[in-house]
């Protein structure tokens, strides 16, 4: 077996590798002394950029403007009554109004009662009254023989009776007398009774609810029928506290009129008029409103007058009423989403000049829609109403054309 050995590399390789490697070392300590003598330098360049905020305007309302206050109410009864009879017995006639809706003038009778016991109660007592008239006449003529007797005693005697009142029968003419008064009282009372046989509305009435009917016996102290006037319905309304010094209210003299309230129908029934009435004087503890009371005249359109009215009032129904109060002059009126706040109270922005105005102001009364105000603001002035994201005072604004769009 021959055994292979490894050749040695010649001195002439190795002496090559060395100088390579010391070549690639030097190459690099170069470059790190470069870098190291001139170093990275970055500028920082600062380019102002001139921020341009487009925005749109309008001109502020300025006029007087009245303060309206949007609130809902029930329909009730200004007038209502339950009817009774007040004296017991057969009904023996009702009238054909006398049903759910049916209408009554006053004095209009809408029921009758059988009448007959009280027609002989009534025949009955006028005789106990003649009886008792014809026994006082006679007491009368009794007084008079009893006079002429003591004045003949008298004068063939000599002597004055001291005590005559026993002689001349007065105690049975005051009997007489308080029997004919009682007589005459029974008879009142026996025609009172007759009189309540026929049953009749005390104002222009409708039937609301009806409780009994022709043929039924009754008692006295029964209730008939629920009657309600037609002449004005009421509206309950419950305001904030704030609106109550908007509303006027009328008085004891010749003319005064409270507030007028619209009151919108539902269904497209239209619209019709009243006034503010009375204010109840009572808060609520919980939602801390006070009622208000506005009364409606002629509500079911019963009046030649109102024949081209919108529909009748339903009593019961819920309907949205405002309030036309009192007249807030030389007021700014601005769309609410257009008012701000801050901790420092309400601004609004304004443009003048290519500049932003954040403007304090007063917000005398808001509605649903619209603020009012009336001081911070002068008629030469332009509302931003665009959304800025950060406003700040005085800057620059650039108003867009409005058909670039919002």
């Amino acid at each position: 077996m021959s055994e292979t050995r490894r050749k040695k590399p010649s001195v002439f390789s190795r002496l090559l590798l060395a100088f390579i490697s010391l070549a690639i070392l030097g190459i690099g300590v170069s470059i790190a002394e470069w870098f190291t003598s001139h170093p990275a330098h970055t500028e920082k360049v600062t380019k102002h950029v001139k921020r341009q905020v487009y925005v749109t305007i309008t001109p502020i309302a300025f006029g007087n403007f009245p303060v309206k206050i949007e609130v809902m109410g029930n329909i009730v009864p200004a007038h209502k009554m339950v009817l009774k009879a007040q004296v017991s017995g057969e009904i023996v006639a009702v009238s054909e109004q006398f049903i759910p809706g049916g209408f009554f003038k006053a004095g209009e009778e809408i029921m009758k009662i059988d009448p007959v016991n009280y027609n002989l109660a009534v025949k009955s007592k006028r005789a106990v009254l003649k009886q008792a008239k014809a026994a006082l006449q006679l007491e009368e003529g009794r007084q008079q023989i009893a006079k002429n007797e003591i004045e003949i005693l008298q004068r063939s005697t000599g002597q004055t009776l001291k005590n005559t009142d026993l002689a001349l029968r007065k105690p049975q003419l005051e009997q007489a007398k308080a029997d004919l008064d009682t007589a005459q009282s029974a008879l009142d009372i026996a025609l009172l009774d007759l009189k309540r046989t026929s049953l009749n509305t005390p104002f222009d009435a409708i039937v609301t609810e009806r409780n009994t009917d022709l043929g039924n016996v009754i008692a006295a102290q029964s209730q008939l029928a629920t009657l309600v006037s037609t002449n004005e319905y009421w509206i309950d309304l419950d305001i904030s506290l704030r609106d109550l010094p908007w509303l006027s209210f009328p008085d004891n003299a010749i003319g005064s009129t409270g507030t007028k309230a619209i009151i919108k129908l539902g269904n497209k029934r239209g619209l019709r008029e009243g006034e503010v009435f009375k204010q109840t004087g009572v808060v609520d503890k919980q939602s801390r409103l006070t009622g208000v009371i506005v009364r409606v005249n002629d509500p079911l359109l019963m009046e030649e007058n109102n024949e081209h009215a919108a529909y009748p009032l339903i009593l019961g129904d819920y309907v949205p009423v405002i309030l036309i109060g009192k007249t807030l002059k030389g007021a700014a009126r601005i769309a609410q989403q257009y008012v701000h706040q801050s901790d420092n109270g309400n601004f609004v922005w304004l443009e003048q000049g290519g500049k932003l105005v954040i403007q304090p102001v007063t917000v005398t009364y808001k509605d649903r829609k619209y603020a009012y105000i009336t001081e911070g603001l002068d008629y030469a002035t332009n509302l931003v109403t665009s959304n800025i994201i950060t406003p700040v005072a005085g800057m620059n604004i650039i108003v867009r054309n409005n058909n670039i769009g919002n």
